[in-house]
């Protein structure tokens, strides 16, 4: 075997990236749906999720949201770290972003300003984000969403398993995310895509309440 058999491939190297970003770290908390995606529970009571089921589905997900139009695709995030990951996922792909606050009845109330009509949306956080989620099921509009270890999965259509309230986790998920969609949607090539930097994405200095 010669030395550069060792070197790692390109799918090695965005795992380190992500695990580095902790996307892998759930919570102390599981229910039954999440046990697949569980990898093992740590000393402290934190259960792990198995990255490459993370990035199986961000695949899946990035697949499935390039057959859409982009202005018919809502990604929705009130978390605080969200926000930023958001808007600028949405600068990159064409999608439509809700950030900060949800109005109710944008998804089933026709005489609201905000009124819209998505074929599919993304939350970061079914439980932070869980009146858009109501509000799809009504809609019966298809819902993608990033849950950690004690997400309730109901009315979610695919599951992102993922720790969906961290600082770096939720950028560097969009981050990729961003990119895999224009590479499947042939915008960007597998070359070009690496001159979109997950720092775009990074929210600095943020204090949680």
């Amino acid at each position: 075997m010669s030395v550069g058999d060792n070197k790692p491939t390109k799918s090695d190297e965005i795992k380190e990236i992500l695990v580095k970003s902790s996307l892998h770290i759930g919570s102390q908390i599981k229910v039954k749906h999440m046990e697949k995606f569980i990898f093992r529970l740590r000393p402290d009571g934190v259960y792990l999720i198995d990255i490459g089921k993370t990035i199986e589905r961000l695949n899946i997900a990035a697949r499935f949201i390039s057959f859409y139009p982009p202005e018919k695709v809502v990604v929705i995030s009130t978390h605080v770290y969200g926000t930023k990951p958001v808007r600028r996922f949405c600068e990159l792909t064409g999608c439509v972003p809700i950030t900060e606050r949800f109005e109710p009845g944008s998804f089933t109330n026709p005489s609201l300003p905000s009124y819209m009509e998505p074929e599919l949306i993304v939350v970061s956080d079914p439980r932070y984000d869980s009146q858009a989620v109501l509000e799809a099921k009504i809609a019966r509009i298809p819902v993608i969403a990033m849950c950690s270890t004690d997400n309730s999965i109901s009315n979610i259509d695919l599951v992102i398993p993922m720790n969906n309230r961290g600082r770096l986790a939720l950028p560097y998920a969009f981050w990729y995310l961003a990119r895999r969609i224009l590479v499947e949607k042939g915008i960007l090539t597998e070359e070009l895509v690496d001159n979109i930097k997950p720092e775009e994405f990074i929210t600095q200095q943020v204090t949680e309440t």
